[in-house]
């Protein structure tokens, strides 16, 4: 069974979590609106987290393409849901 929109979310933030080279929490990211810039997330942990989508999700998130959309966890999310294509929705 695909997974769905929320299950595709909280994967994305665990991912995020787990990629960031720091300690960071869903709180602090939510309190930031789900920006990934103002968690002081770095171009390396970007890369990490691009990896992860990829190796959990089988979405290949190209960061050249769109990289204003992926900086957030609502872009990511329909970045992933996109490239899943409508299984996932």
């Amino acid at each position: 069974m695909p997974a769905g929109p929320q299950q595709i979310r909280e994967g994305v933030i665990r991912l995020i979590i787990s990629s960031h080279e720091g300690d960071i929490s869903v709180s602090d990211i939510e309190a930031h609106g789900g920006v990934l810039e103002a968690v002081n997330y770095t171009s390396l942990s970007y890369i990490r987290l691009l990896d992860a989508i990829e190796n959990e999700f089988g979405a290949y998130l190209d960061a050249d393409e769109g990289a204003e959309a992926l900086g957030t966890v609502d872009g990511i999310v329909a970045a992933v849901l996109t490239e899943l294509g409508s299984d996932a929705a």
